[in-house]
């Protein structure tokens, strides 16, 4: 779901900066105006999404990334326990 909300937050920033840069001219009209400082609230709603969901999918994968290494780290340890107790007896 994080990871969702980031593809949402990066794809409306994009797509909301190629409106911006696409139709900025200078605003003489009150309509330009609101036009254009809607689209930069919505960019910076999407940059206050981005920078909340990067921290967090980045902690998720180094808990993962703990997870997989301590799987792995039991499994060769019961294995050379399993090897040796077929040596020795």
């Amino acid at each position: 779901m994080k990871a969702l909300s980031l593809l949402v937050s990066l794809t409306a920033f994009l797509i909301s900066g190629y409106y911006f840069v696409s139709d900025f001219t200078y605003p003489l009209d009150s309509n330009q105006i609101i036009y254009m400082s809607l689209l930069l609230v919505l960019m910076l709603i999407c940059v206050i999404g981005i920078l909340i969901n990067i921290p967090l999918i980045l902690s998720e994968r180094r808990k993962m990334k703990v997870l997989l290494y301590n799987k792995m780290t039991h499994k060769s340890i019961k294995t050379k326990k399993f090897q040796f107790g077929l040596e020795t007896s």
